[in-house]
């Protein structure tokens, strides 16, 4: 029996698939990616990866093989067992395992196993439906723009041209009369020393301003200081007011104690699951997962033991509250540990 069917289906549902004695297939989230050489738009997607390390049986895998069949537990895990030998087997012999719709697994050089992923399928179920296209250039049409010159043509001025002599005759009547009024006026009523030149009418006399000292300037006495502070402290809760003058004579200043309203406004926590962890590892022993986490934290990640996990103590880097966060960490982790995962409890 073929397991590609059942692992492909499973990957839709959960980021991790283990085939127990083989491997584990690992999905994580891939954000929406633009191919610059061909120009093409891909959706957000899983990424599909090999964990050779992933080898305990965790139970997913045989669950749905026992349904989908309907048989035991017993009986699916036997058709597992036959099914790892014979993939084991054709990856020995052909040096390259292809599971359908997942990926190709394969030798390299050094006799380690390799996985290539399968780009065919796009195992986000919130990408369903959005597919990759590709987007070619537009080509603009160039326009050329002619300018055009235009001349303007500068209006020849004669240089020779007969003056109207009739024209500076006419000015010279009525310019000679009103000089001489002008030089003549105030020599006859003497008004050179009254004449004010800027007012519209300079024949009107004005008269002078003359300053007058103030004779009776009130005088304030201050208040001393001790009588304003004594008047102060006497406001009180019993006695919210008072009155207080800085000048003796003067109107006084009602002063008022402040009311200070109490904010009774109820602030309601709410407690935040997180539910996304970056799994750097899972042990059979509680002291061997505390021990990885001590060496995460001082590594620098809030790392924790998530809990016990189909019979294994799961170590987290840390933990999230929404997808998006987990997959922004998860490159700080795997620079550290390259076969972190992201687990969804």
């Amino acid at each position: 029996m073929k397991l590609d069917l059942h692992i492909s289906h499973l990957l839709f549902q959960y980021d991790c698939v283990i085939v127990p004695n083989l491997g584990g297939f690992v999905a994580n989230y891939k954000p929406a990616s633009i191919q610059s050489i061909k120009s093409t738009f891909h959706p957000p997607s899983k990424g599909i990866s090999f964990n050779k390390n992933l080898i305990n049986n965790d139970g997913l895998l045989i669950n749905a093989i026992s349904k989908a069949n309907k048989t035991s537990y017993e009986e699916a895990s036997k058709i597992v067992d036959e099914a790892v030998l014979v993939m084991k087997a054709d990856l020995k012999k052909n040096n390259k395992l292809v599971v359908e719709n997942v990926g190709v697994l394969f030798y390299d050089k050094e006799n380690r196993i390799q996985f290539e992923p399968s780009t065919d399928v796009n195992y986000l179920l919130e990408s369903f439906g959005l597919s990759s296209f590709q987007q070619f250039p537009v080509q603009h049409e160039t326009i050329e723009e002619k300018i055009v010159k235009t001349v303007k043509e500068t209006p020849v001025i004669a240089l020779h041209q007969k003056k109207n002599s009739k024209k500076w005759v006419a000015a010279a009547i009525i310019t000679i009369p009103l000089a001489f009024f002008a030089f003549w006026l105030p020599t006859k009523y003497d008004l050179g020393a009254d004449l004010n030149y800027a007012n519209l009418n300079p024949f009107k006399t004005l008269t002078t301003s003359v300053y007058v000292a103030r004779t009776n300037t009130p005088v304030f006495e201050k208040i001393e200081k001790e009588d304003l502070k004594a008047t102060i402290q006497s406001i009180n809760e019993d006695n919210p007011t008072a009155s207080i003058s800085f000048l003796k004579g003067e109107s006084p200043i009602v002063v008022k104690i402040k009311e200070t309203a109490i904010d009774t406004t109820r602030v309601e926590v709410s407690k935040v699951r997180l539910k996304f962890h970056i799994v750097g590892g899972c042990f059979s022993e509680e002291r061997n997962a505390k021990r990885l986490v001590r060496k995460l934290n001082k590594a620098g990640f809030n790392a924790w033991v998530i809990g016990k996990r189909k019979g294994l103590y799961a170590v987290s880097y840390n933990s999230f509250e929404t997808r998006n966060e987990a997959v922004e960490a998860l490159a700080s982790a795997q620079s550290h540990n390259s076969k972190a995962w992201i687990l969804e409890q």
